[in-house]
């Protein structure tokens, strides 16, 4: 089963999608200090450096008017994996480099960050300086690490077909003004659903589950549930099999199978044998679009490529036949 991790570059600076640059340059500087590596102690280092990074990444795409403009219009995907408009144009190809402290130094040239930092400390808490980790919390035993919220979203298979955006609610510890109580609270979070994603897919929000004092927050599950589909089945995860209903005069004709693909194309596919129920035809390409879960940077399905197609065909036979078009139809079975 694969897990693939997710964020928003607008909520991992705290943000609404209609923040001015100042607003973008404000919250960046505010998160940096916050979460910069310099403040943390062993037990939550590994978090300040992946909320550090994610932070200036955030910053680099939003802060930059043509990469936040790439991803608003089109998403994260293209914004790493590139797109290409109608006229043949190519933009995108956004790759981030892990340059955090540099893009941090950059930002502070004209302030000495350290006193900054100072400054961010300065004004925490006095019982959380006082009493917390920084003295007795030293020779506490380590505690467990908070739960994780798992969640199903239901999703049709039109929608892991073409893809799509849903959006999820649900409730979180949320650590008080304190810094020490929580608050069960509601939560929302935005899911892209990429072509080709399965059952088999979890989604993954780093540290979008449970806050709590002193840990690291958990993350949010998201695991995807298929809804069935009257007429479509996936098998072997990316192909699929459809049911086509066909009279017994198409069948014996040989009619064309014309029906409309999950994506709402028109499909006609040609038939070159008596149709019986047993006749299964298969149709390159038309399958499900094939997604590499294990090696995603929020990436869409690869080159376009898709499984199969399976048609296979439900008969429906007249409900009623006189006697004389009975005697007629059997004398035609017997000729040889």
């Amino acid at each position: 089963m694969s897990s693939i991790i997710t964020h928003d570059f607008y909520e991992t600076l705290e943000l609404d999608r209609n923040a001015s640059q100042e607003d973008i340059k404000e919250a960046y500087r505010n998160l940096s200090l916050r979460f910069n590596p310099k403040r943390a102690t062993e037990s939550n280092a590994a978090f300040y450096n992946y909320k550090f990074h994610k932070i200036a990444e955030a910053y680099i795409v939003l802060s930059d008017p043509y990469k936040k403009g790439i991803y608003d219009n089109y998403g994260r995907n293209a914004l790493y994996k590139g797109i290409t408009d109608s006229n043949g144009n190519f933009f995108g190809g956004f790759k981030y480099t892990g340059n955090a402290n540099e893009i941090f130094e950059k930002y502070m040239n004209e302030t000495n960050p350290y006193s900054l930092l100072n400054e961010f400390e300065n004004r925490k808490d006095q019982l959380n300086s006082i009493f917390g980790s920084a003295y007795g919390g030293l020779n506490r035993k380590k505690e467990p690490p908070l739960q994780n919220i798992t969640l199903s979203l239901p999703c049709t298979l039109e929608e892991l077909y073409n893809g799509c955006i849903k959006k999820i609610t649900y409730k979180k510890n949320t650590l008080n003004y304190d810094s020490r109580t929580t608050n069960l609270k509601e939560a929302t979070e935005k899911v892209e659903i990429l072509p080709g994603y399965s059952k088999d897919t979890e989604i993954k929000f780093k540290y979008k589950g449970h806050e709590g004092s002193g840990k690291e927050n958990s993350d949010l599950i998201v695991k995807i549930v298929e809804i069935p589909h009257t007429n479509f089945r996936r098998v072997n995860k990316n192909d699929l099999l459809y049911t086509h209903k066909i009279s017994l005069k198409d069948a014996l004709n040989s009619a064309s199978v014309i029906f409309h693909h999950l994506d709402g194309r028109m499909m006609n596919i040609s038939m070159d044998e008596i149709i019986s129920p047993d006749t299964v035809k298969m149709v390159k390409g038309e399958g499900m679009p094939i997604i590499d879960e294990n090696n995603l940077i929020e990436s869409i399905s690869l080159d376009n490529k898709k499984g199969d197609l399976y048609i296979k065909f439900d008969i429906q036979f007249p409900d009623y036949i006189n006697d004389k078009k009975k005697e007629k139809i059997i004398a035609l079975l017997e000729e040889k």
